[in-house]
């Protein structure tokens, strides 16, 4: 596996008004040409709420991937900040924009959002979808003041292979050459949102690979440092290894128990992004629900096991 991940320390706005001019720093990175929707958001409320949630888009996503997930957790009262990955949301959709940049460009912008909810929340709840996902994993492992952390349909490896077989794939396409292949070759491109591009670097895979491999490492050498660790899967995913999710939760649960759990969904059909609104295949009136119950904590019967939970 590629060269581990280099680490950026915590630093958490101690208030309002410096997590204000940090966002204000975090925008003035998405230039002209970012599409408008694609910007980093910021829902903010007159005072600290009790819960501020970082929302993570996927790989080749942008922040229009919550256009209606971000607003429903404002109006429940929750701070939300959604930040642009870097090399995402250009308005040429090739997905070139997305060459060259590193997993730590993607974790250094994560942290910084995490940073900026500390200083307008009481408690920091980071989820995230696919490398969103993964990055919320990875960060849930190493930051203490998170309080929780939510990843859906997490990408910690390839559908059918198990953790080996991943390196193998990561090293690959990290030593051959970077090339764009499209996400849907035969066909109508009908589940790629209109935002986000319909072709992805392959060294862009293999840095997403890189965070989800190291999750699933560490999960064997550390416990979440956050409160807890809750991840979200679809049962039918075409995309991600769900095994590599349970064994993860079981490993971390060795180390911490209760610290982690899986909810798995089992009535949705084969798909990967299961919150973006704008998928033919979505089935928001079944996740978002799940997904705030996670967020907020409530409706679970356990730190680990929330109703419905896959026992490993």
């Amino acid at each position: 596996m590629n060269s581990s991940i280099v680490e950026r320390r915590a630093r958490p706005a101690p208030g309002r008004a410096e997590a204000f001019e940090r966002f204000a720093a975090l925008r003035r990175a998405d230039d002209a040409r970012i599409l408008p929707g694609a910007v980093s958001r910021f829902y903010a409320h007159e005072e600290r709420s009790r819960i501020a949630v970082v929302l993570l888009h996927g790989f080749t996503n942008n922040p229009a991937q919550f256009d209606r997930l971000a607003p429903a957790l404002h109006a429940r009262g929750h701070s939300v900040i959604v930040p642009r990955l870097p090399g995402h949301g250009d308005r040429d959709r090739r997905g070139l924009r997305l060459r060259g940049v590193r997993a730590e460009a993607w974790l250094a912008t994560t942290h910084e959002a995490i940073d900026i909810a500390a200083g307008v929340g009481s408690r920091v709840v980071v989820a995230g979808v696919s490398l969103g996902g993964a990055l919320a994993a990875w960060t849930a492992v190493r930051r203490r003041d998170v309080d929780r952390a939510v990843a859906i349909s997490p990408f910690l490896g390839v559908m059918r292979l198990m953790r080996l077989a991943n390196v193998a794939v990561e090293r690959l396409l990290t030593l051959a050459p970077n090339v764009v292949v499209p996400w849907d070759p035969f066909g109508d491109g009908a589940l790629i949102p209109p935002s986000a591009y319909p072709a992805f670097p392959t060294r862009g895979l293999a840095e997403s690979l890189r965070v989800g491999l190291e999750v699933v490492a560490g999960a064997h050498r550390f416990a979440p440092a956050c409160g807890d660790l809750i991840l979200l899967t679809n049962a039918r995913d075409p995309a991600v290894q769900n095994r590599l999710a349970e064994v993860s939760v079981r490993a971390w649960n060795a180390r911490r128990p209760g610290s982690a759990g899986e909810y798995r969904f089992t009535d949705l059909p084969a798909n990967h992004d299961i919150v973006d609104p704008t998928n033919p295949m979505q089935r928001i009136d079944v996740v978002y629900p799940k997904v705030i119950e996670a967020i907020e904590g409530t409706g679970w019967t356990g730190i680990a096991e929330p109703r419905g939970t896959r026992r490993l």
